[in-house]
């Protein structure tokens, strides 16, 4: 006897993915993430890209809100909570403000403020379709690592299976947050009765080290970013900060090649040879990876000659979405717009920089893939150079057009390796970037405003060690070497060779034991007391390491690091806003 098709069992319902409880989680999250980064990128050079964080508090929260809801929070979902959080987080990044646009006002240039979360938007929109034309191909066909989504979705797998153990993990790192804003409030709210540090009140040819801020600076957001970089590129930033601070500075003192014995005069010399280093740490791996670089032009080549193909806009079926041409020449107009009306740049370097975005995203996207290094840096360097004679304003804009759009380009292939684990819609995680992008712009512009009222710019606060990397670039590129100090220019080049040397030795036997010349230049040109920090943070993981204790776990490690982080920098953003609002009096 037949059976009807009544009588026919029910496929079982398609895991929830694109929900609302996950983009709203995601918003809020990634609102916040964003906002602490740009404390964190002005305060230390680095950012936290905010995905395993987002990932391990959407599952403790919704964990906990179990009782009120009968639906269990999925891996999926889990996925487009990170993905939006994680989109929103580095947008600050993206738009330039822990780099090109504090740059500027150091430099005097005025711009347009209002036109920042536009101009964020218009560059994520830029990078997120880029990263769609390129999922086919690094992702599906040559199944990349891109180990920052591989390790995303490891956790997120791991948490659904282990729950007691995720929820312990979200216990440390919420736990760490809230110690750290609690510290941050004693030190620089009231009462402030935590110092901002311990200087070293030591005298070197001269030289009091206590003047030039040679210390310990007590600041749980450095300490965490030592855990994240690991111990030897936490020693490296020590060794740069003794180089530059304890053996160069007095030395540049005693000479009479800086006016005096402050941290502005001697860093308008040291910034040379931190840059130099830092040069050479981010062209030194398109340099042995020049294999990549060629597969990734030809990557280019093949998407933009694809028969039936739109040659800039998603080509994948997967992630085809009917507005996306749409919506692509929009953020490619809005962005032109905002460079020259805003900006006031001519429209030649708005094509120039929307060109190598273009081209170099590309690249950066495929070195992220196996590399799991985005060198955003080193291509907004290039565009710089590439630029010059367009003057200071027209050099770091197209830089930042270049280095805006491969963030997020990197981000949302980060992103798609991370939901490729569970199955997810390429066409979801597109929407999550999309609405991360514009969330992730919009909340981090005040919070800029409010952190340059209260705290200023290249500050002991906030030193801004990135901006001061594209100021010096574009001062070159615009005067040359008649604006350097006496012997920077020399300095510089010692700096970049020896950068490369460390390069090239870290890729033999002798690895552990060479510093990383990245982190090495940025020991160079920040604060000192910054530095002594990270390396404490260094300092607490190998402990860790080498004890090898039940609960000294790396991944435990990583929650408290990113609790750290989380946890002071949104509540600089907090005290910045009580300042500005007349509510609480800078200390």
């Amino acid at each position: 006897m037949e059976s009807s098709a009544t009588d026919a069992p029910a496929a079982p319902a398609a895991p929830r993915e694109l929900t609302a409880r996950a983009l709203i989680f995601g918003c809020v999250a990634g609102a916040l993430l964003s906002a602490g980064n740009v404390y964190t990128g002005l305060k230390t050079g680095f950012i936290d890209g905010g995905s395993i964080t987002a990932a391990l508090v959407a599952f403790a929260f919704f964990a906990v809100m179990k009782r009120f809801s009968p639906k269990a929070f999925g891996p999926r979902e889990n996925n487009i909570a990170q993905t939006t959080a994680a989109s929103a987080a580095i947008m600050g990044f993206a738009i330039g403000l822990p780099s090109g646009f504090p740059a500027l006002t150091m430099m005097g240039r005025s711009f347009e403020g209002w036109a920042l979360p536009f101009w964020g938007i218009a560059i994520g929109v830029v990078g997120i379709i880029v990263a769609g034309t390129l999922r086919q191909k690094l992702i599906r066909e040559e199944k990349l690592p891109f180990p920052t989504g591989a390790a995303t979705a490891e956790v997120i797998e791991t948490i659904g299976a282990a729950r007691q153990v995720a929820l312990r993990r979200a216990g440390l790192l919420i736990g760490t947050a809230l110690f750290a804003a609690a510290f941050a409030w004693f030190r620089d709210g009231k009462p402030a009765v935590i110092p901002q540090g311990w200087m070293f009140n030591v005298v070197v040819m001269g030289t009091t080290l206590s003047a030039i801020f040679v210390g310990m600076s007590w600041s749980p957001v450095m300490i965490a970013t030592g855990m994240f970089m690991g111990e030897r590129a936490a020693f490296s930033m020590l060794g740069g900060g003794v180089v530059s601070w304890v053996i160069l500075a007095p030395w540049l003192v005693r000479i009479g090649a800086v006016p005096a014995a402050t941290y502005s005069d001697c860093n308008s010399w040291l910034i040379w040879p931190g840059v130099g280093m830092l040069l050479a740490g981010g062209f030194a791996p398109l340099f042995f990876d020049w294999r990549g670089i060629l597969r990734a032009f030809r990557d280019l080549v093949s998407v933009a000659t694809r028969r039936g193909s739109s040659a800039a806009v998603v080509v994948d079926e997967s992630t085809r979405m009917p507005w996306a041409k749409t919506v692509f020449g929009l953020a490619v107009a809005l962005l032109v717009v905002i460079a020259v009306g805003a900006f006031h740049v001519g429209f030649f370097v708005a094509f120039l920089g929307l060109s190598f975005a273009l081209v170099l995203s590309n690249v950066c996207a495929r070195t992220a893939g196996e590399t799991d290094l985005a060198p955003v840096g080193a291509f907004g360097t290039i565009t710089q150079l590439a630029l010059m004679g367009h003057g200071v304003t027209g050099s770091i804009i197209g830089g930042g057009i270049v280095s805006g759009a491969a963030s997020q380009a990197s981000q949302t292939l980060w992103a798609f390796k991370a939901g490729e684990r569970f199955g997810a819609s390429p066409r979801a995680q597109l929407t999550a970037q999309l609405l991360g992008c514009v969330v992730g712009s919009v909340s981090c512009v005040p919070a800029y405003y409010l952190l340059v009222r209260a705290y200023g710019i290249g500050t002991v606060a906030l030193p801004a060690p990135s901006a001061l990397t594209w100021k010096a670039t574009a001062l070159a590129v615009q005067s040359g070497l008649s604006a350097m100090p006496r012997y920077s220019a020399i300095a510089g080049l010692i700096g970049f060779g020896l950068g490369l040397l460390f390069a090239v030795l870290s890729r033999t036997r002798f690895s552990r034991y060479v510093p990383t010349p990245t982190a090495m230049g940025m020991g160079m040109i920040t604060l000192f007391s910054l530095s002594m920090a990270a390396s404490v943070g260094g300092i607490i993981l190998l402990a860790a390491r080498k004890l090898r204790r039940p609960g000294a776990s790396d991944a435990n490690l990583m929650a408290v690091a990113a609790g750290g982080i989380a946890g002071e920098s949104i509540m600089g953003v907090i005290i910045a806003a009580l300042i500005a609002a007349g509510l609480l009096t800078p200390g």
